[in-house]
């Protein structure tokens, strides 16, 4: 189904690149549940044998074309790369795991993986930063009430995106639902995070806050995520052994 809706693409891929391009891959929540998906919701990885700047300019129109009609831009390795890049990228490269179609060529996940202990790694190296990220940019947004509302909803998404990766280490399928991954990251880890809950409850149902009730959240919201932070922590021993 995926092949032949991106056959066009496939076709001027091919005839642009030749037997420079290995393989296309589509991948992402596209995949999981079809019918709820938008353009947004695909991803898509081109190996190649080489990358250099000559080829990108060939590619650029056929590229240019996909994304103008609302698809992501697609992530672009060699082979040699990719197969370097496991330790470096595991959330990612897992969660192309959890759901991907090869819509041409070779299939470059089916023996790749990335340790435990990288996957412990990064989701702290990702969690620690957009925490610090998140405090700095309190600081203009907690001036306006709204601004400060919308900071937490908007912040709320890329940090469950990683916590998702949480229950992969622990060996569990992440649940597609934002809230039901929320609330099982939350059993495994034990922490409250009635705060990310509330934050996506927010985001689905909009309603305006009072100021207290908005810095309070905003106090409880970045102690849960530094309480998940500290259990990430925790794993490291876990993942050594």
């Amino acid at each position: 189904m995926i092949k032949a809706k991106f056959k066009d693409l496939i076709d001027q891929l091919v005839a642009t690149e030749g037997e420079n391009l290995l393989a296309v891959v589509a991948y992402g929540s596209a995949l999981t549940a079809p019918e709820h998906s938008v353009r947004s919701d695909f991803q898509w990885l081109v190996l190649t044998r080489r990358l250099n700047a000559e080829d990108l300019r060939r590619i650029r129109p056929v590229i240019r074309g996909l994304v103008s009609q609302g698809y992501p831009m697609p992530a672009f390795f060699t082979a040699e790369e990719f197969r370097n890049s496991l330790d470096v990228f595991p959330i990612e490269f897992r969660q192309m795991k959890r759901a991907y179609e090869v819509v041409y060529g070779v299939d470059p996940l089916a023996d790749a993986d990335a340790s435990p202990a990288n996957l412990r790694l990064q989701i702290e190296y990702e969690l620690r930063g957009k925490l610090l990220r998140l405090r700095s940019l309190y600081l203009p947004a907690s001036e306006s009430n709204a601004n400060l509302l919308q900071l937490m909803t908007e912040s709320v998404l890329s940090f469950v995106r990683v916590m998702r990766s949480m229950l992969d280490l622990l060996g569990e399928t992440p649940p597609l639902d934002r809230l039901a991954a929320a609330r099982q990251i939350g059993e495994r880890m034990k922490v409250d995070v009635g705060p990310v809950i509330r934050l996506l409850e927010l985001r689905n149902t909009p309603r305006e806050l009072m100021e207290i009730e908005t810095q309070d959240l905003f106090a409880s919201y970045i102690d849960c995520l530094s309480k998940l932070i500290e259990a990430v922590d925790k794993l490291e021993s876990v993942t050594r052994g």
